[in-house]
């Protein structure tokens, strides 16, 4: 299982106090699905949700301000990028081929959690971090 989580800070929206969370995105058993975690210390409302695939939008653009985009490289030849990238990303089916086309050229960008499972499913070394340039 590989997991990495996000630290959220905002307004709660019941009573406008200081809210905080996490959001976590989680890679297991070759599925990816996410958790989020809610609360507010002022009114005491609490919340979670959780679904599948890489998450809601700003959730994950949280996880990447967080802790930064890692790429993925695959060599030439490596059978089924397409397909894996749909159903670990959920990308159309013109979205996965270009990030297909991109994974076998300069590298596809995204979460460690997302691009490790990638890596894990089409049997290529796993992602490196974008900070570490």
């Amino acid at each position: 299982m590989t997991r990495q989580s996000a630290d959220l800070n905002a307004p709660c929206g019941t009573c406008g106090g200081p809210g905080t969370g996490g959001f976590t995105q989680i890679a297991e058993n070759g599925l990816l699905r996410w958790e989020l975690g809610e609360g507010c210390d002022r009114c005491l409302v609490q919340g979670c949700d959780r679904g599948r695939g890489a998450g809601p939008a700003d959730l994950r653009a949280e996880l990447l301000a967080q802790h930064g985009a890692y790429r993925l490289s695959v060599p030439e030849g490596t059978r089924g990028v397409a397909k894996v990238l749909r159903d670990v990303l959920g990308l159309s089916l013109s979205e996965a081929q270009e990030a297909a086309r991109a994974l076998r050229g300069p590298g596809y960008e995204g979460t460690c959690v997302e691009l490790t499972l990638v890596a894990e499913l089409l049997d290529v070394a796993g992602p490196v971090s974008t900070r570490d340039r």
